[in-house]
């Protein structure tokens, strides 16, 4: 299943912090692009916690924001599905709003990049860590309920944990290339809150 990951760890409502929704159209649940975009968010960003800069995690999203800013700064990549459609992009946000901009265009800079091919050994690792959160998900019950009830919704067929890391292991780097490509030719939205006076317009992003 898709999901979004966790909370920035970052409080944008206090102190002049700012957070950005960088979003695009994403994949439907159940099919291959969908999944595909997932092994991006765990291939660009994905962590057991996080993409909190300035402290303990460190993954390309995380770098990049942490490049452009000199306060602190999270950057985490949301992929969600549904029935038809998803979204897929980013969530930015840093402690000083005057940065938001700047964190936000290094983070689409690295989605961007992914359009550009990924080594085999980075996919695999993504795969690996894809697979165990699947894993992992599915272990309790209602991991298991949540996860198979939205493939039943969506119509899809109800894959075990067995069928989906298989399905993950088949996926290609041309099939993630292809995805990201789609991501970056897409018209996004972007919606932001808090002291973010200093983010350039949706055009000057893309």
């Amino acid at each position: 299943s898709s999901q979004s990951s966790g909370s920035s760890g970052i409080n944008a409502e206090y102190g002049g912090g700012a957070r950005a929704l960088f979003l695009s159209e994403g994949a439907p649940t159940g099919s291959k692009e969908a999944l595909a975009l997932e092994l991006i968010r765990f291939l660009i960003g994905n962590t057991t916690t996080p993409s909190v800069t300035k402290g303990t995690v460190n993954t390309k999203l995380a770098s990049a924001a942490s490049g452009a800013a000199t306060g602190a700064v999270a950057s985490e990549c949301i992929n969600i599905s549904y029935r038809d459609s998803g979204m897929f992009g980013l969530s930015v946000s840093a402690a000083n709003g005057a940065e938001i901009g700047d964190a936000l265009k290094a983070s689409i800079g690295v989605v961007r990049g992914v359009s550009q091919g990924v080594s085999a050994e980075e996919l695999e690792g993504a795969k690996n860590r894809l697979k165990m959160a699947s894993i992992t998900e599915r272990s309790t019950v209602s991991g298991l309920i949540t996860t198979t009830s939205a493939e039943a919704l969506a119509g899809c067929p109800v894959r075990s944990g067995a069928d989906l890391c298989a399905a993950i292991d088949s996926l290609t780097v041309e099939d993630v290339v292809a995805a990201a490509k789609k991501v970056a030719t897409s018209q996004p939205i972007l919606v932001t809150y808090g002291a973010a006076e200093d983010m350039p317009l949706q055009r000057e992003l893309i």
